[in-house]
């Protein structure tokens, strides 16, 4: 892979995930994620839309982008499963990508009101595995 495509997965930017909806047709939802190991991770609250539609058909794509030119563009077609996330890991996931999207005082203001909202409790690992992953510049 091009070290700046692994760069720019590595960086705290929105994701763009696209996977085939239920009905048919194509979805794209931003999502935080983390890169790690060669796979994208994204935790997601169980029976979700997004969970269902690739627990089903799993072809998925990502795509992230700087906002400045020139833009850096990483995009990724991938195959997706869906696992469960118990709830402990669960809590470790969403708490590490909290800091990594907020930092420190933003992830601790986030996690008091997402544990207030009861979404801690066992949850979804969506885990994409890229067939190959693209960097280009625009």
């Amino acid at each position: 892979m091009d070290p700046r495509a692994a760069d720019l997965l590595g960086r705290p930017i929105i994701g763009q995930l696209g996977f085939f909806g239920l009905d048919g047709y194509p979805r794209v939802i931003p999502v935080w994620f983390e890169y790690r190991g060669g796979e994208v991770l994204i935790a997601s609250q169980p029976a979700t839309y997004k969970g269902r539609a690739l627990s089903r058909d799993g072809r998925a794509a990502l795509s992230v982008s700087t906002v400045d030119r020139p833009y850096l563009i990483a995009s990724a077609v991938a195959d997706a499963t869906v696992e469960r996330l118990d709830e402990s890991e669960r809590i470790q996931f969403v708490s590490a990508i909290a800091l990594r999207y907020l930092g420190p005082e933003g992830a601790s203001r986030y996690l008091e009101v997402w544990s207030k909202g009861g979404h801690p409790g066992d949850g979804e690992l969506i885990r994409l595995l890229p067939r190959g992953i693209h960097f280009s510049t625009s």
